[in-house]
């Protein structure tokens, strides 16, 4: 019979141990948002049914000019399962500290932009399919619709719709000290949805309320 020594035996343990640097990226839950530094958005208002489907937590790399530290990232998503059409409908949060790109991109040409109001000021959107009885301006760039004609548009659901990535109050606060600086605790957030109303998105998106007060 072969005996191993206990500090043999500790040493494994620690090994097959999770170090925390790694437990704090990936899966998490909601609780988990209330206890990083940053500024996470969380709707007070969904859609019947809508329960959250994932939640994770990441850090962004710090570059050569940030003196080091840890920047975290966070991704929400909340749906009400498959639809009786096979659909899934679908409400999204996404995050990013710099390095950001055009989200108002669709890969369709059925798309249509809008105006809308939000806490983080007007707001761009994208949505597909496109409202047939929208008024278009001359030439082929639709018109900006009016909040009101949102508001009382028609009912259909969309196969996805987009917005512009927004700044928090904490990005917005160290922009306004030095514009090229590294954010340390402003983020941008961008939202996205599937198989809902435009009407619905922009009551989740005046819903939207830091998770810690």
């Amino acid at each position: 019979m072969k005996f191993f020594s206990l500090p043999l035996i500790a040493l494994s343990l620690v090994c097959l141990t999770p170090q925390p640097a790694r437990c704090a990226r990936g899966p998490a839950t909601l609780d988990d948002l209330k206890k990083i530094e940053i500024i996470c958005f969380v709707p007070t208002w969904l859609p019947k049914g809508f329960k959250v489907k994932s939640v994770r937590i990441t850090y962004d790399e710090p570059g050569p000019d940030d003196g080091g530290g840890r920047f975290p990232l966070y991704n929400i998503e909340w749906s009400n399962g498959p639809s009786r059409t096979g659909g899934e409908q679908t409400f999204s949060i996404d995050s990013a500290r710099e390095g950001i790109g055009d989200r108002n991109l669709l890969d369709t040409d059925d798309s249509e932009d809008a105006e809308i109001p939000s806490p983080f000021g007007r707001m761009f959107i994208i949505y597909t399919p496109k409202d047939s009885s929208r008024e278009k301006a001359k030439g082929d760039r639709p018109i900006r619709n009016p909040v009101s004609a949102i508001r009382n548009s028609s009912p259909g659901r969309k196969t996805e719709i987009k917005s512009n990535w927004t700044s928090d109050a904490n990005m917005i606060r160290e922009k306004a000290k030095d514009l090229l600086v590294h954010p340390t605790l402003g983020r941008y957030n961008g939202f996205s949805a599937t198989g809902i109303t435009v009407s619905d998105f922009l009551k989740i998106i005046n819903s939207l309320r830091p998770i810690r007060p």
